[in-house]
């Protein structure tokens, strides 16, 4: 399961992709994808006149892919206005490239005026986007990405916030389900990960139970799991 896993983290779910055995016919299906589907008919869709602009937030998007996206900054960088770049973001998130979460919270105007994060649901077509090519090693927020992709199917991408404090302590997904919060920290090998935070968290909140998911190494209890284990 371990390196089947490593290959859907590596080159996304895209049945083509996933049914395609060579690499260079993986990344020339993912490249057909991002011409014809992202760069011609999103595009014509939303009548985007600067198509240089939207394929340089595109290919910055998803180097951020698992990161908290400052849109003032990115519209600085690209020389895009942040109303635009807005624009795009919604346009992507409407057609299912991308998802922006937004920071867990009770009260809700400090939710909405915090940082999203930014992830891409499929990490094929992000490292395509980003990388150029589709790397031998599974990067750390490459597997983040993955998993948020399958946290996304199973409980719908709604459901799913980040967790942040001004101090730094943060935790990578929290998954409401039924009502209840499930915090769920996501680290490539199992021994990189810290519990202080999911701890303070779960005292915070009045949480029983959290999930460290990860790939490597060995799961230490019942609450570390693999990722097809979510």
């Amino acid at each position: 399961m371990i390196l089947l896993y490593e290959e859907y983290a590596r080159y996304g779910g895209y049945p083509k992709i996933v049914l395609t055995p060579d690499i260079a016919m993986k990344e020339k299906y993912i490249q057909q994808i991002i011409d014809t589907y992202i760069r011609k008919d999103i595009r014509d869709l939303a009548a985007i006149r600067d198509i240089t602009k939207f394929n340089k937030l595109l290919e910055a998007v998803a180097s951020q892919s698992g990161q908290m996206l400052n849109v003032s900054e990115m519209a600085n960088t690209l020389g895009i206005s942040k109303q635009t770049i807005e624009d795009y973001l919604f346009l992507l998130e409407e057609t299912y490239i991308l998802r922006l979460i937004r920071p867990y919270s009770k009260n809700i105007r400090s939710e909405l005026t915090k940082m999203p994060k930014i992830f891409f649901h499929d990490t094929g077509l992000m490292q395509m986007l980003w990388l150029k090519e589709l790397p031998k090693e599974i990067l750390g927020q490459v597997f983040e990405t993955s998993v948020f992709a399958e946290l996304a199917k199973k409980y719908g991408s709604s459901n799913i916030n980040y967790w942040r404090t001004l101090d730094k302590r943060e935790i990578d997904f929290i998954v409401q389900i039924k009502g209840e919060l499930h915090p769920i920290e996501v680290k490539l090998n199992f021994s990189q990960a810290h519990l202080e935070p999911i701890r303070y968290f779960c005292d915070k909140y009045h949480v029983g139970d959290f999930k460290i998911v990860g790939l490597r190494g060995s799961p230490q209890n019942k609450s570390y799991i693999y990722p097809w284990q979510i």
